[in-house]
C-alpha cells in the first residue's frame, strides 16, 4: 500500500487545485490486475448508477461460525487481500468481500461520497443472500476499509453482531495531518474532517462487540490512531496489539488473532 505521507505532500504542493472531490479521490489506489484465487467462490455484480460493484462470496467446507463482510484497504483489490480472507475461510467463517468502484473487476471511479453510498447498497443486497440469512454478521475493515466498516456498522446496528477494525486510522483528516505541514491542517480539517471518521462514528455504536487490531511495527499508520478509536469505543471491546507490520496480524499471528475473533461473538 502506498504511504499517506507521499499522498499528503503531493496534495499540499498542488494546493487549491484539490479543494474539491479530487482531493478525496487521492486516497484511493485501485488495482485492476487480478491475481489467481485458488479457492471456490460465487461472484455477484451489484449495479450502482452506471457502474457495477464486484463482490465475491466464499464459503467454508463446513457450517460457518458467522458471515464476515470484508472491506479492503486503499490499494489492490479482493484478489490481493486473499492472505487475510483465506485464513478466515479456513477457520470456518464465510466471507462476503467487496471491491469499491474502480477496483479489480468493479467499474467506475471511487470517491468518498460514492463509496459510502455504494456500500449501503451492497450491504442491503448482501442481506438478501439466502446463504447469509440466519447467520451472525461480522463487519471487518482493513486500513482505509476501517472507515467504511465503522460507518456501515453504525448505520446498521440491529443487523451487525460484531465489528473488526484492522490497522485503521482515526479519520481521513487525522492521518493526513500526520504528514502535512501545520499550515495545511486547517484546510485538511475543513475538507476531510466530516468524512465518516471512525473516531466519531464508533462512539455511537452500542452493544456490539468490537475487536481492534494494530501492529507495533506498522510503518504506514501509527498505532496511536487505532488506540484513539479504541478509547472512544463503547464496551464490549478488545484490542489486539500485533507484533507485526501493517495488516499482517491475521497472516503471521493467525492462532492468536482467531482466539480474539472467536471470543467476539461471546461478548454480546
Amino acid at each position: 500500500m502506498k504511504t499517506f505521507k507521499n499522498l499528503i505532500l503531493i496534495l499540499f504542493i498542488i494546493g487549491s487545485n484539490y479543494i474539491n472531490a479530487q482531493f478525496e479521490e487521492k486516497f484511493y489506489y485501485p488495482k485492476k490486475e487480478w491475481l489467481t484465487i485458488d479457492i471456490p467462490y460465487t461472484k455477484y455484480f451489484i449495479t450502482v448508477e452506471n457502474d457495477s460493484i464486484n463482490t465475491l462470496f466464499f464459503k467454508p467446507k463446513t457450517n460457518p461460525k458467522a458471515t464476515v463482510l470484508f472491506f479492503h484497504g486503499a490499494g489492490g483489490n479482493i484478489s490481493t487481500y486473499m492472505y487475510i480472507i483465506k485464513p478466515l475461510i479456513e477457520n470456518n467463517y464465510q466471507v462476503f468481500a467487496v471491491d469499491y468502484r474502480g477496483y479489480g473487476k468493479s467499474t467506475g471511479k471511487p470517491t468518498h461520497l460514492n463509496v459510502a453510498k455504494d456500500m449501503e447498497i451492497v450491504f442491503n443486497k448482501m442481506k438478501e443472500n439466502t446463504g447469509i440469512k440466519n447467520s451472525k454478521l461480522i463487519v471487518y475493515g482493513t486500513s482505509l476499509g476501517c472507515q467504511i466498516a465503522t460507518l456501515i456498522t453504525n448505520n446498521h446496528q440491529k443487523e451487525v453482531d460484531a465489528l473488526i477494525l484492522d490497522s485503521g486510522f482515526a479519520s481521513f483528516a487525522d492521518v493526513a495531518m500526520l504528514y502535512a505541514p501545520k499550515k495545511a491542517h486547517l484546510p485538511i480539517k475543513k475538507f476531510l474532517g466530516d468524512i465518516y471518521p471512525s473516531k466519531k462514528e464508533i462512539t455511537t455504536i452500542k452493544n456490539i462487540p468490537k475487536l481492534i487490531i494494530h501492529g507495533k511495527n506498522d510503518k504506514s499508520i501509527p498505532l496511536a490512531q487505532s488506540e484513539l478509536v479504541f478509547k472512544n469505543a463503547q464496551e464490549p471491546k478488545l484490542f489486539f496489539n500485533s507484533n507485526k507490520g501493517h495488516l499482517y496480524a491475521l497472516k503471521l499471528e493467525t492462532e492468536e488473532v482467531f482466539k480474539q475473533i472467536d471470543q467476539l461473538l461471546t461478548l454480546q
